[in-house]
């Protein structure tokens, strides 16, 4: 099963694919490629805000 990133990992990797986002706007790719680099970031974010490990169920 693959590590998820750290929140500092994760920030880095969210600013990496916003500036990927802007440049490939730039360079008007393909709106396809647009959309996954959205999804992947917006799953970054998701990620984010979900607690790392499960909480204890109340007696």
């Amino acid at each position: 099963m693959a590590q998820r990133p750290g929140l500092l990992e994760s920030g880095r990797l969210i600013d990496q694919l916003t500036d990927l986002e802007t440049e490939g706007l730039a360079r008007n790719i393909s709106w396809r490629s647009i959309e996954t680099i959205r999804a992947t970031r917006l799953k970054l974010r998701v990620e984010g805000l979900m607690p790392t490990s499960s909480l204890p169920l109340a007696p």
